[in-house]
């Protein structure tokens, strides 16, 4: 028994068992691939402010009740009413394997919500105001270029946008900013999902 089962078995009113296939059409950005909507067989709106914590780059509108966020070439969009749109997909195997990932990654943010309650207004306002800037005044500011760029500046720019990772920056790895790194940690991503 996997644990995903082990978890739908003491969970299963919290959970999304199934999530359907339920339009594909060609993709806007190219013909060659498709886009589709799929519907899960439940609401999500319990699940969107996690994931909102949960996803790096996750945008989340709770007044239109989405969420939408890159995962690698796609761009998936949950909405509260179970619909759930991904974009820029090779086939229907691909298709098929998208829908099984988001099942699970909403899964985990209802059974965190379920055993954890609704996180902090202070981590939805951190992560409202997360900017470069923000992630700068954390970073060492030796401007040592071993990450690759110019400046401790310009990696929090790319940091903030996703095309860097806390790994690429060799002194946050050293004890000397353990708690720096720690700190970033919580902003990029305040709630543990995977």
């Amino acid at each position: 028994m996997s644990k995903n089962d082990f978890i739908e078995l003491f969970y299963p009113d919290t959970i999304v068992r199934k999530i359907v296939i339920k339009e594909v059409t060609p993709c806007a950005a190219d013909p060659d691939r498709i886009k589709f909507i799929a519907e899960a067989d439940r609401t999500l709106e319990e699940a969107l402010p996690i994931l909102y914590l949960g996803i790096p780059n996750a945008k989340y509108s709770e007044k239109l009740g989405a969420l939408s966020y890159r995962l690698e070439q796609h761009l998936v969009t949950i909405f509260a009413s179970g619909r759930i749109g991904i974009t820029y997909v090779k086939d229907r195997q691909e298709a098929e394997k998208l829908v099984e990932d988001t099942r699970k990654l909403i899964n985990r943010a209802l059974l965190y919500q379920k055993t954890h309650g609704k996180p902090e207004d202070s981590l939805f306002e951190a992560k409202k105001t997360l900017s470069p800037q923000t992630l700068y005044e954390k970073l060492p500011k030796t401007n040592c270029h071993e990450c690759s760029e110019q400046s401790c500046y310009a990696f929090a720019t790319k940091l903030f946008n996703k095309e860097k990772t806390l790994d690429t920056c060799p002194p946050l790895s050293t004890r000397a900013y353990a708690q720096n790194r720690e700190q970033l940690q919580k902003l990029l991503k305040p709630i543990e999902l995977f």
